[in-house]
């Protein structure tokens, strides 16, 4: 594979990736049977999230090396560009959503 396509593909699947653990974790913080369901899959919410987070970033990452035209540089640019800006802002939104949980805000 091109290494510029595997590196674009790589990136695309960390940032769906990050996005994903961010969602499933503010969902499972505000939906008890989610959690429930986490749990009973691997025996701890956190460790489900980490098999799922191996599982989606790997399918994503071999799927996205089929797209054509993701060996441009345009594509790199934007995709590591994203993955610069898509951890901070699940930080972000994780940071502001336990101190609104620990606030008793909702």
């Amino acid at each position: 594979m091109h290494s510029t396509k595997a590196i674009t593909s790589s990136a695309y699947a960390a940032i769906t990736t990050i996005a994903f653990v961010v969602v499933i974790t503010v969902v499972g913080e505000l939906s008890e049977p989610f959690k429930e369901w986490l749990k009973g899959i691997s025996g701890h919410h956190w460790t489900t999230k980490s098999i799922f987070s191996v599982l989606l970033y790997s399918i994503l990452t071999v799927a996205l090396s089929f797209v054509p035209g993701l060996e441009r540089e345009k594509h790199l640019q934007r995709a590591l560009r994203f993955l610069l800006i898509v951890p901070i802002v699940g930080v972000l939104v994780l940071f502001a959503f336990y101190t609104a949980h620990y606030l008793k805000l909702f």
